[in-house]
């Protein structure tokens, strides 16, 4: 996730559990940026009731290194079949 012109979270190496949430094309989550005290916080929000056991997802709509046209596998109902993620929404 890009944060800023100079920023991107990439929890590859460390990270929360939160890098274990995935993208999903009818995600059940959502990312929202904001302002803390001067510092830029990441938040994540279900966006309806998630059941017990259910995958946190969300629709990753970027990639911070560029990749063309990658195959979602994600398995919604809504899928797209394809993921093309820009640099876009609340990132820019």
């Amino acid at each position: 996730m890009r944060i800023s012109s100079k920023e991107v979270i990439d929890p590859t190496i460390k990270g929360n559990m939160a890098r274990f949430i995935n993208h999903s094309c009818s995600p059940n989550c959502i990312t929202e940026k904001w302002h803390v005290l001067g510092e830029t916080c990441v938040g994540i929000f279900s966006i309806r009731d998630i059941y017990e056991d259910e995958e946190l997802n969300f629709d990753y709509k970027f990639d911070a290194y560029k990749t063309p046209l990658t195959r979602c596998l994600c398995g919604s109902q809504n899928c797209k079949g394809y993921a093309k993620f820009k640099c876009q929404g609340i990132w820019e």
